[in-house]
C-alpha cells in the first residue's frame, strides 16, 4: 500500500499534513507593549482557529500530521535569536541547525525571525506517490524534511531539486531587485540573471488534475522541460503564466467545476466545457484606513483593529518584512480545500461563495482563518494532502 497517494485537488481526502506557528509566548519579551500585545493576539488566535480546523478535518476521520515548532529545530523565545552583540537575526543563530552555513540563505531574505511553519505547501506538494520538495533550503523545510521521511519514508520523500539549477524569470528578476532594493533596469535584470541562480522553485505554481498538471511559469520559464518531464515524467504538462502561486486565483473543486479569480479568465479555455465560478477582486477602499496603512507597508498585509497601531506596523516591517505576502492581490475565497465530492473547506462565510458551491451540491465547511490577511494564506496554502483515493485519472484537461 502507497503511504502517499494524491493526484488531484478533489479525490476523498484521508491523510493531511498541517502547518503550526510559534507559541505566543515566543513573543514576551518583545519591549514595544502595543506590538507585542498584537503579535500575540494574531498567534493566539491563529492557535485556535488551527485547533478548530484540525479537530474539524478529524471529525471527517482524516489523520493528521502537524509537526510543532520545537519538532522542527525552532527556538522557544525570541530572545534565543539575540546574540551576544544584542543583534537580532536568525541566520546569526539558526536554531539547532547553528552549524549548518546553507541556512544563511533562507529562501527569503529579511527576516530577522524564522517563518512559522505555517504554509507546507509552498515548498512541497504531492506528485502520486511522492512528495516532490521544490524548496528545501528554507529553515522550516529543512526541519519538515525529516518529520515527512520519519512518517511517510524516504523512498517516498522526491529533493531531486538539489540537482538542479534554474535561470529565472524577467517578473522574477524584478521582484528580486525590489526585494534588494536596487533599480530595476534591463541592465540589472541581465546581470542578475547571471548571477543569481535558482536552486529551487514554488510548489503552488502547480495545479493537479489527474494526468494533467498546470504549470505557472512566472517563476522559472523552462520548469517544465528542464525539470518537471524528467523527474515526473507521468504528467501531461501545460503552461500557463498568471503571475503568482496558482490557488491564490483559482481552485479545482470538482471534475466540472473551477472557482476563480479574473486573473485565470486567459486560460478558461484550459478547462472547455466546464464551469467556473467567478469571484471579483474585493474593494479595499472599504476597509477603514487602508490608504493609510498601505502607505505604511505597501499593502503587504491587514490586522483588522490594528490598521493605526504604527508601533505594531513599524515592528513587522523592521523585523518580519517577508513574513507577509501581498494580500491586496489576493481573493482568499478560491484557496480552498476539497474534503470530498460534497464537502470543501472555506475560509470565511462570503454569501457569493457559500451559495455557489451549495448550488453545485458542494457542502461548504466553513473554518475561520481571521489572519488570513497577515499570513496571506488560506486553508489550501496551510496543508498539504498526503493521501487521497483513488488513482491517476484522464479528466479530458
Amino acid at each position: 500500500m502507497n503511504r502517499v497517494n494524491s493526484w488531484d485537488e478533489f479525490q476523498s481526502l484521508e491523510e493531511l499534513l498541517v502547518g503550526s506557528i510559534y507559541d505566543s509566548s515566543f513573543f514576551d519579551k518583545v519591549k514595544s507593549v502595543r506590538a507585542r500585545d498584537a503579535v500575540k493576539r494574531i498567534f493566539d488566535e491563529t492557535q485556535e482557529d488551527l485547533d478548530n480546523f484540525v479537530e474539524t478535518m478529524q471529525s471527517h476521520n482524516i489523520k493528521i500530521y502537524q509537526p510543532s515548532t520545537k519538532e522542527l529545530g525552532y527556538k522557544d523565545s525570541i530572545m534565543d535569536y539575540v546574540n551576544e552583540e544584542g543583534q537580532l537575526g536568525h541566520r546569526k543563530n539558526s536554531g539547532s541547525h547553528e552549524d549548518d552555513k546553507s541556512l544563511y540563505h533562507t529562501g527569503i531574505r529579511g527576516n530577522l525571525i524564522p517563518n512559522p511553519p505555517l504554509q507546507p505547501r509552498d515548498d512541497s506538494i504531492v506528485m502520486g506517490n511522492k512528495i516532490m520538495v521544490s524548496d528545501p533550503y528554507t529553515f522550516a523545510t529543512k526541519g519538515l524534511v525529516i518529520k515527512m521521511e520519519e512518517w511517510f519514508g524516504k523512498e517516498n520523500v522526491d529533493c531531486s531539486v538539489h540537482d538542479y539549477e534554474f535561470t529565472r524569470s524577467d517578473k522574477n528578476l524584478k521582484n528580486l531587485l525590489k526585494r534588494n532594493n536596487m533599480p530595476v533596469t534591463r541592465a540589472n535584470i541581465n546581470k542578475m540573471r547571471e548571477k543569481d541562480k535558482l536552486g529551487s522553485f514554488c510548489s503552488p505554481n502547480l495545479t493537479r488534475i489527474g494526468k494533467t498538471c498546470l504549470v505557472d511559469t512566472w517563476q522559472v520559464p523552462t520548469l517544465v522541460d528542464d525539470y518537471l518531464v524528467k523527474e515526473f515524467p507521468n504528467w501531461n504538462y501545460k503552461e500557463i503564466y498568471i503571475g503568482g502561486h496558482n490557488d491564490a486565483v483559482f481552485s479545482v473543486i470538482k471534475p466540472g467545476l473551477v472557482i476563480a479569480s479574473r486573473d485565470l479568465e486567459p486560460y478558461k479555455d484550459v478547462f472547455k466545457g466546464w464551469e467556473i465560478i467567478w469571484f471579483e477582486d474585493p474593494n479595499w477602499k472599504q476597509v477603514k484606513h487602508w490608504q493609510r496603512l498601505k502607505y505604511k507597508n505597501e499593502g503587504k498585509w491587514w490586522v483588522p483593529g490594528e490598521e493605526e497601531n504604527d508601533e505594531f506596523t513599524e515592528w513587522v516591517e523592521s523585523f518580519l518584512p517577508n513574513w507577509t505576502g501581498l494580500v491586496e492581490e489576493t481573493i482568499f475565497d478560491v484557496n480552498c480545500l476539497v474534503v470530498d465530492d460534497k464537502h470543501v473547506v472555506v475560509n470565511s462565510d462570503s454569501p457569493h461563495l457559500l451559495e455557489s458551491l451549495r448550488k453545485h451540491n458542494m457542502e461548504p465547511i466553513v473554518c475561520p482563518l481571521r489572519h488570513r490577511f497577515f499570513w496571506d494564506g488560506g486553508w489550501h496554502c496551510l496543508t498539504l494532502d498526503i493521501k487521497r483515493k483513488g488513482g491517476q485519472i484522464d479528466y479530458g484537461i
